[in-house]
């Protein structure tokens, strides 16, 4: 009857640490989203073509100037001013996280 119990209890407590571990995964994942759509309307159209070329679809500079129409260093300004802007905008997100 007590091991009964206390495999109840180490199987009950492996459950409430999977779901914790669950719940920072959401968050973290949550944080992602939020940046993206608060910090995506921050950015210009080319920043954001940039970033998006680069970052998901991994394309070189060379290629997305070739695609834009603009320069390789162009590119990689856009692409820079990007990812600054969504760095900014994952900093005030986390900061609010952790207010709540």
């Amino acid at each position: 009857m007590k091991n009964d119990i206390e495999q109840s209890a180490f199987g009950y407590q492996q459950l409430i640490d999977e779901v914790e571990k669950d719940q920072i995964k959401i968050i973290e994942e949550l944080k992602y989203v939020l940046t993206g759509v608060v910090g995506g309307r921050q950015l210009s159209d080319q920043e954001y073509q940039c970033f998006i070329e680069r970052a998901v679809d991994k394309n070189k500079f060379e290629d997305i100037g070739f695609n834009l129409g603009i320069s390789e260093s162009a590119a990689k300004t856009y692409y820079q001013r990007a990812i600054k802007k969504l760095e900014a905008e994952a900093t005030r997100v986390t900061l609010r996280l952790k207010r709540k």
